[in-house]
Order: C-alpha cells, then structure tokens, then sequence
C-alpha cells in the first residue's frame, strides 16, 4: 500500500523545463496572480510543479482546478500510474495546461490528489484588470 506523500513544493508558472542529463527541473516565471480583463478570460498557458516526500509505492496523481467563488470544479486531468521507489527519494510531477477559462476576477485553487486523497492546495487570484501591454494571452 503507497504512503501519504508530503508536498514540499507547489508551483504555478509558465514552463516548467526537464533537463535531460541531469533530469534537474527549472521553472520559469513563477506567479500568484493572472491579470484577466475582460471575463471570462482565457489564459493561453501555465505550468504547475509539485516535488514531494515520503512517497512510497504506486500512485496516481489529480490535478483540479477549482472556483473558490461557488466551489465548481473548472478542470482537472490525472497523471499514469507512477512508481516512487522508496520514502528517501524525492519526487516531482508537472502538469502543463492550456487555454484555461477564468469565468470570473476572484480566488481560483488548485488541488493535488495523490490515489484519491488531496495532498497539496495552491491559491490564484484572477484580478480584473487589463494584462500588461505584451503579455500573450
């Protein structure tokens, strides 16, 4: 039976990078808030990262995303089955997403789940303001 993993890091940015030789992680542009505008505003691409411990065993990872404002559930997506070696290896999961609808300013969550169980919260804000001239959307 897999244990209950500990997140140690939850991150939203805009890319997460996979250095193959060194199988290090990078995440580039890290942020707490979206600038939406005119709503529902999409955004065209995030990443998130999350690197845990004390995982043992198999697991499946969930990523949800959640509307703080009325409690519904705007995505989500589920990782393979994974195989952590033993509680001293560190782990890492990134999910990328893409064009993802805000249908309001407010708090958005997301929520890791690791084999039905949620393990890690990561608050957004989406403000109603008009991006910064440049910004892809």
């Amino acid at each position: 039976m897999a244990t209950t993993p500990v997140v140690k890091a939850f991150l939203v940015c805009d890319y997460v990078i996979h250095e193959q030789h060194t199988n290090k992680k990078s995440c580039v542009g890290i942020f707490h808030q979206i600038q939406g505008g005119n709503f529902p505003c999409r955004h065209g691409q995030l990443s998130i990262y999350a690197n845990f411990m004390e995982a043992e065993g198999e697991y499946v990872f969930e990523l949800l995303l959640v509307n703080l404002k009325d409690g519904k559930v705007l995505g989500s997506g589920a990782t393979p089955a994974l195989t952590v070696p033993d509680r001293l290896h560190a782990a890492e999961i990134a999910f990328q997403l893409q064009n993802i609808v805000f249908p309001n300013a407010g708090k958005y969550e997301f929520r890791l789940i690791a084999n039905g169980e949620l393990i890690g919260q990561k608050e957004i804000a989406v403000l109603d303001l008009p991006p910064p001239e440049g910004t892809p959307q």
